[in-house]
């Protein structure tokens, strides 16, 4: 992977092959997007601005095709967030923006994917209706609750995604530049107290006019877990362990998804409201 990088960074046309050639093979988007958003992190956002726009190209081509414009928010979104964090400089600012930038990009995705969007939800509610029907439950959900419920997960995705890619972009930059810097900068991720309390209070609103508000709960949660995630990576790296915890956190996240993802959440807030890296430290000395 360093590789890559090393390819990349050599100058624009490196860059803009590299790019070109990633974002033309379905199962590389990633990588593309990831390569535009390292050049804006290290060259800036009109260097970047100019691998993007010969990104989006084959990206253009197959959303006609197809019809699908996730890989676009995508790349649009790492985009930004790439020159948020190179301007603030800041982690917890630069979720709060994938935030936004995901609810946008699903609202995006909902106008403009009609055809696919009713295909998703036809399709998953016939699967809860044969999950009812295996528990023998009663009830079945509208197309609207459906459709709110996919949306609502579809924008989380999105956040993750791009958060991912944007997470390999530092990563290159560190490893190129600055190696051992994307760690210390990752483990040192934190939500203030009155963001974390901020997201619950959405949360709860959105909670209570759950019909109208209800598909952004998911969302909300990223920046929080998110969190949670550079804190348990702290822990690891301050104990020294292995490689391998690392793999079974990841695996353990997901074999039981519903249960650890609610407990990174509530960490996350533990972490903000009483700084536990600071309570770790002190009993250790």
């Amino acid at each position: 992977m360093r590789a890559i990088a090393e390819f990349v960074m050599r100058g624009r046309p490196h860059a803009v092959g590299a790019t070109i050639i990633s974002t033309s093979l379905p199962l590389l988007n990633w990588l593309g997007t990831a390569i535009v958003g390292l050049v804006i992190l290290r060259k800036g956002p009109v260097e970047g601005l100019m691998v993007l726009m010969w990104a989006l190209m084959p990206l253009g081509i197959a959303l006609y095709l197809i019809g699908d414009p996730s890989p676009v928010i995508a790349m649009l979104g790492t985009a930004i967030l790439a020159c948020v964090l190179r301007v603030t400089v800041s982690w917890e600012i630069t979720l709060m923006i994938a935030v936004l930038v995901s609810a946008l990009g699903s609202l995006v995705f909902e106008l403009t994917s009609t055809e696919v969007l009713a295909v998703i939800v036809e399709w998953y509610m016939e699967y809860t209706r044969q999950i009812a029907g295996e528990l023998q439950q009663t009830g079945e959900l509208s197309f609207v609750q459906a459709k709110n419920t996919i949306m609502g997960f579809f924008a989380m995705g999105q956040a993750y995604a791009m958060l991912a890619f944007l997470i390999l972009a530092r990563w290159w930059q560190s490893q190129l530049y600055n190696p051992g810097g994307f760690g210390k900068e990752f483990h040192q991720l934190r939500i203030s107290p009155h963001l974390s309390t901020t997201l619950v209070f959405m949360m709860l609103i959105c909670f209570v006019f759950s019909e109208q508000l209800g598909r952004w709960i998911p969302l909300l949660t990223v920046p929080l877990v998110a969190s949670a995630v550079a804190f348990v990576h702290w822990v690891m790296g301050s104990r020294k362990l292995s490689n391998n915890w690392v793999f079974g956190f990841y695996l353990l996240l997901l074999l039981l998804f519903q249960v650890v993802y609610p407990l990174l959440a509530s960490l996350a807030l533990m972490d903000s409201w009483f700084n536990l890296r600071t309570r770790f430290q002190s009993k250790e000395v």
